[in-house]
């Protein structure tokens, strides 16, 4: 008896086994990235809330008579509501593409 045959009267075909323990890995695996998203809602949400403490009180030192040029370059701190600075690899895609840096065309 092959695993497509099937009777009416049988209990369990012979396929179901296969396709439930598939199942059963795609359901693990949908619970998982669920939790993370889940979990990625909370951070995403306790960053937005960290980012307006942060401006207020980086109002409150510029209120306190620290210059926003002290804060952000001698102090290095950043400025309320700009991303934190990353490396760009614009560069190396550019260059990849045949153009430089500066818009040129590379050389052969």
């Amino acid at each position: 008896m092959s695993e497509a045959d099937h009777t009416p009267d049988q209990r369990e075909h012979p396929i179901d086994e296969k396709v439930l323990s598939l199942m059963d890995k795609r359901l693990s695996t949908a619970r998982e990235l669920a939790d993370r998203a889940s979990e990625l809602r909370e951070a995403r949400a306790r960053l937005e809330e960290t980012q307006r403490a942060y401006a207020a009180a980086f109002k409150g030192a510029e209120k306190a008579g620290w210059d926003r040029k002290e804060l952000t370059g001698h102090l290095a701190f950043e400025e309320p509501g700009r991303a934190p600075r990353r490396r760009s690899t614009s560069r190396t895609k550019d260059t990849a593409e045949g153009q430089t840096s500066e818009g040129g065309t590379a050389a052969p």
